[in-house]
């Protein structure tokens, strides 16, 4: 499970147009507009680089991850991407019948590969969409075929669809943070994210 959590951020980019004042020929003032023309082809002003991070721990539990994203800004409120993840995640299982007095525990890796898409709404609060593939390593106690008991491995995988909805905030530059709740539509066996509750993401990036 992505228990994601911590994390800064903040801003974006503005254009602008200057009213100059010149002189004509006949010594008497006028004024011209200046516009910035707008760049054709790819513009790496408009290239986003992001991205969060996450640990926790306490009790034997312990969640730690990196999720770091990139993408291009299409429109000025539309931008897409991809982005790579991985997350641990550990907990501890108390109920050992071979030897009750050992804790042995449930471990999890993670890797998910992405591709995404944001959409500014109004302003700073936006909409955004993300197909995840997970690639799940499960070590956990239990029993085998044969009914020894012991840590069991698997190695699975799961397709989450993310929807989530959140704001931006700016801080300098280019620089921003964000915060949103996203939700696994899809709610697979093997989802890492919470059945029947949102999640909270938290991020930072440039260009975003």
């Amino acid at each position: 499970m992505k228990n994601l959590i911590i994390v800064l951020a903040l801003c974006a980019g503005f254009s602008y147009a200057s009213a100059q004042e010149v002189y004509t020929s006949s010594g008497k003032p006028g004024y011209q507009k200046h516009m910035k023309k707008k760049k054709k082809g790819y513009d790496p002003d408009k290239l986003i680089i992001a991205g969060s991070f996450n640990f926790g721990f306490g009790d034997g539990f312990v969640s730690a991850g990196i999720s770091p994203m990139l993408g291009y800004r299409l429109t000025d409120r539309l931008s897409a991407g991809v982005g790579l993840g991985y997350q641990f995640f550990q907990q501890p299982e108390y109920a050992n019948p071979v030897n009750p007095n050992q804790v042995t525990y449930a471990r999890e890796n993670l890797v998910y590969p992405s591709i995404w898409g944001r959409y500014f709404i109004y302003r700073n609060f936006f909409a955004d969409a993300s197909v995840e593939y997970d690639l799940i390593n499960l070590r956990q106690p239990g029993y085998d075929s044969y009914g020894n008991y012991g840590i069991q491995k698997m190695n699975v995988t799961n397709v989450s669809l993310i929807l989530g909805a959140g704001m931006r905030v700016p801080i300098s530059g280019r620089l921003s943070g964000y915060g949103e709740l996203i939700y696994d539509v899809l709610q697979g066996q093997y989802s890492p994210y919470p059945k029947g509750a949102p999640d909270i993401r938290v991020g930072f990036g440039l260009g975003i």
